[in-house]
């Protein structure tokens, strides 16, 4: 269910969170909030010309000499026999897939990029987007935004977020020694629902954290399997979507050991070993998803839209160490529910600086205005059937990917 959302965001109307919840189930939902985000965070900056926007034959780019240019899914894309999941992963789940080049993230900063993508907004208090969806349309879901490993900026909503962990759910089934006292627990709980009636965002996160806990507790209890390692954290947001605890949700992916996507040295062998285990990563998060069940009885690859990021991409010429420099110009990917696939979208010119995205067309123009975190903010809103504003401030939107 849903609530109107309100640019100011801050925390809870009057009333306690029973009140609220109770007037939220009485009104109506719109087709797109029913939707799951998963956000899955690629930590460090790839580099977009060993998959989605190559440039062959350019001489004023050094990317992956081993590739050839392929097209699988609709995708057009650079495959190497070294990295063979990539081609699979088009093949399996390329026409639910969309691709955009020339994302201009507008720096070189990981801190600042990871915000910047994140939040759509240049400010330092901005909530990230998948707290903000779960605010707009999942607000009265037990655990409305699942961290399971990845970036939080979650603002004065932080109460609908939880910072899921092998230790707190261990915690939460008892499993670790507590000093736990119920009757204190008790009257804490009651003190917050009689103060959280006005406009007091830390009071509401508090209140929230502690209506959250029987839920969290119940979920502890059926996940008897590490979320440590990526392929447990899938499962867990996997069983979240699936009983209806969660609307949004965050992930890293993993890499090989001894290589990172911050490549500054030995460009070739970290972006291609790196590409290689996401590719497959990714097939096993869709695959998980297209064999799960959603709530009302579908697949939850049918509810569930996945969008992959990562801060930055890598510059077009090599450096003296054979490795790549930090660039403001990346792609993204979105794949999944609703989803316009089978598309490469937006591009850049010969030297990897980002082309304007027309929003009639989805094609790269320079007369076009950038996509940039703005964009991709009010891309999401319209995604789910939100104001652009509410979510991408001044940015304007790409409605073209939703089908």
């Amino acid at each position: 269910m849903s609530r109107p959302f309100r640019p100011s965001r801050r925390g809870f109307l009057a009333g306690t969170v029973a009140a609220l919840v109770a007037g939220l189930r009485a009104r109506p939902a719109r087709a797109a909030e029913g939707r799951n985000l998963i956000v899955y965070w690629v930590k460090g900056g790839w580099d977009p010309t060993f998959v989605f926007d190559p440039h062959f034959g350019v001489s004023t780019i050094e990317g992956d000499l081993t590739s050839s240019a392929a097209i699988e899914g609709g995708i057009d894309f650079a495959d190497a026999s070294s990295r063979p999941s990539v081609r699979a992963f088009f093949t399996a789940w390329g026409a639910r897939t969309a691709v955009f080049n020339g994302v201009a993230v507008g720096s070189i900063s990981h801190d600042a990029g990871t915000r910047l993508l994140l939040t759509g907004d240049r400010g330092y208090g901005g909530e990230d987007l998948p707290t903000r969806l779960a605010a707009a349309t999942g607000y009265d879901l037990p655990i409305p935004h699942a961290v399971v490993g990845g970036p939080s900026y979650p603002g004065a909503d932080g109460g609908l977020v939880c910072q899921l962990s092998d230790k707190l759910l261990r915690a939460a089934r008892g499993d670790l020694a507590s000093g736990r006292d119920d009757a204190r627990e008790a009257r804490i709980q009651a003190w917050l629902a009689e103060e959280a009636v006005g406009d007091d965002p830390q009071l509401a996160a508090a209140l929230a954290s502690v209506q959250r806990a029987p839920a969290l507790e119940s979920l502890a209890a059926e996940v008897d399997w590490p979320v440590s390692q990526e392929d447990g954290r899938v499962r867990l947001l996997a069983r979240l979507f699936s009983q209806g605890l969660s609307r949004t949700g965050i992930l890293t992916g993993e890499t090989p050991q001894m290589t990172s996507w911050d490549s500054h040295i030995q460009n070739q062998l970290w972006q291609d070993a790196c590409y290689e285990r996401l590719f497959r990563n990714l097939g096993t998060l869709c695959t998980t998803l297209a064999d799960s069940s959603s709530p009302d009885g579908g697949t939850l690859l049918d509810r569930t839209r996945i969008l992959v990021l990562s801060e930055m991409g890598r510059q077009p010429k090599l450096n003296a160490q054979g490795g790549k420099d930090h660039w403001p110009t990346t792609s993204a990917m979105l794949i999944g529910a609703d989803v316009v696939g089978g598309r490469v979208y937006g591009g850049t010119d010969d030297g990897l600086v980002a082309r304007g995205l027309d929003r009639s067309t989805g094609e790269a123009s320079d007369a076009a205005p950038l996509f940039d975190p703005a964009a991709l903010a009010a891309t999401l809103a319209v995604g789910w059937d939100l104001d652009p504003a509410a979510l991408g401030g001044d940015g304007e939107p790409f409605s073209g990917v939703w089908g």
